[in-house]
């Protein structure tokens, strides 16, 4: 029953705040910008009876139109039904997080750290959370890390086919899941998984292929082309230069938002993906070494700081860092264990409170190159530099501690946070 309470009491709390200071007192809650109308005219189109990918171009996987389109059907304006249905993804998010910290076995300090950060998010992070629809995203991933420490793999590969129709960046995370469940129960089931996880996103996504070839690969294509977009890391260090040197720089308007079109940000950000998938697999090694030397039960929490780690690789070498894609730090970040586990928690909050001080009140300001916010941009992104590091999976990480015992020695003795603890969480839902 306390395994239901936490994540029930989670969401509570996520819905009070999201209601009372966010909402209700609209702190932080001016749309500013926002991309609800392109979601509601994305949406209007569907309902006039035309066909995404094929009649109009979308640059969204199926799922997330799908989302746009649910919207619309709510009975009240789409400027009003959009924020709630998002409270709920808000909600979900944080009942997944206090179900995955019980299931690791954290203690109640760091449980409750990790649910009131993400419950305060709103707050911390500000409107971009009601505005953009990447809460559904974290609250898919935050369900897909509960169901991996629990064993749960065929909802751990669903939730999987889920995310990546609802944007693509789960696939990075890939390589992690097979390294867990690999060590769990064997290679072949886990290399089963994963193909029918993309088998079942290919099959979503195929009558829009067969429909229309070029306006489906613009999914993919639409993110190919753009430049660097201006908050990337790679964008980044020419804002650094321009302020320091005053290095020429031109911002462009393109692909729904400013970018860096210039032979240098590019080169930097094709070296920023390199970066990526070499960091993606270098993760997933360090997690898999890890595996091998630590306790079962305990090896759980190395998969958690990898599936943190590669989210927050994802953010700091990636060409496009929206303020929105800060979100993806909620479902992992602040459950990392360790000697930097705290560390990772304080960092994770100062990301999102440095992006909050230039977005969306001083963007502009960004785009006109003032040195002010090129400043707090690059304090935000060398904030989530430092988080790799901090998150990155450690061996000790899965130590157990040192005076508690790893198994419980009768029927009347406590619970602790030993093997058992992850696979008797399996019946959290059950």
């Amino acid at each position: 029953m306390n395994r239901v309470a936490a994540p029930v009491g989670a969401a509570v709390a996520a819905l009070l705040v999201w209601l009372v200071p966010f909402r209700l007192f609209s702190l932080w809650s001016d749309p500013g910008i926002t991309d609800v109308p392109v979601y509601e005219r994305i949406a209007s189109s569907i309902a006039s009876g035309l066909v995404p990918y094929k009649d109009f171009d979308v640059e969204y996987p199926p799922l997330a139109t799908a989302l746009f389109w649910v919207t619309d059907l709510i009975p009240t304006d789409y400027d009003v039904a959009f924020p709630a249905l998002m409270s709920s993804f808000m909600c979900l998010t944080a009942a997944g997080v206090a179900a995955v910290g019980d299931a690791l076995g954290l203690s109640r300090g760091r449980r409750v750290a990790a649910v009131a950060v993400v419950a305060c998010a709103p707050l911390l992070l500000g409107n971009v959370l009601s505005t953009r629809f990447d809460l559904a995203l974290s609250a898919t991933l935050v369900w897909m890390l509960f169901a991996a420490v629990t064993e749960r793999w065929r909802l751990m590969w669903a939730l999987m086919s889920v995310g990546i129709l609802l944007k693509l960046i789960p696939l990075l995370l890939i390589p992690l899941l097979l390294v867990w469940q690999s060590h769990r129960v064997g290679r072949r089931p886990a290399v089963t998984g994963a193909a029918a996880a993309l088998g079942a996103a290919a099959l979503v996504t195929l009558p829009f292929f067969v429909a229309n070839p070029s306006g489906t690969w613009n999914i993919v294509g639409y993110h190919l082309n753009r430049p660097p977009q201006i908050e990337s890391m790679a964008s980044t260090y020419m804002l650094v230069l321009h302020a320091l040197a005053d290095v020429p720089l031109t911002v462009e308007s393109s692909f729904g938002s400013q970018g860096l079109p210039a032979h240098g940000p590019a080169i930097i950000a094709s070296v920023g993906t390199a970066l990526m998938v070499a960091l993606v697999g270098a993760i997933a090694v360090a997690t898999a070494a890890g595996m091998r030397r630590a306790r079962r039960g305990l090896d759980a929490r190395l998969l958690t700081a990898g599936f943190a780690t590669t989210i927050v690789a994802l953010l700091a070498t990636g060409k496009v860092l929206s303020p929105q894609f800060m979100v993806w730090l909620l479902p992992a970040t602040f459950l990392v264990c360790g000697r930097y586990g705290w560390g990772a928690v304080a960092g994770g909050v100062a990301a999102l409170v440095t992006t909050q001080l230039y977005f969306p009140r001083h963007y502009f300001d960004l785009v006109a190159l003032q040195d002010g916010p090129i400043a707090v941009l690059a304090a935000r992104n060398a904030i989530l530099i430092a988080l790799v590091a901090l998150c990155w999976p450690r061996a000790s990480m899965a130590a157990p501690p040192p005076s508690a015992p790893l198994v419980s020695r009768g029927p009347g003795a406590p619970e602790v946070s030993g093997p058992d603890r992850a696979l008797k969480a399996r019946y959290l839902m059950d």
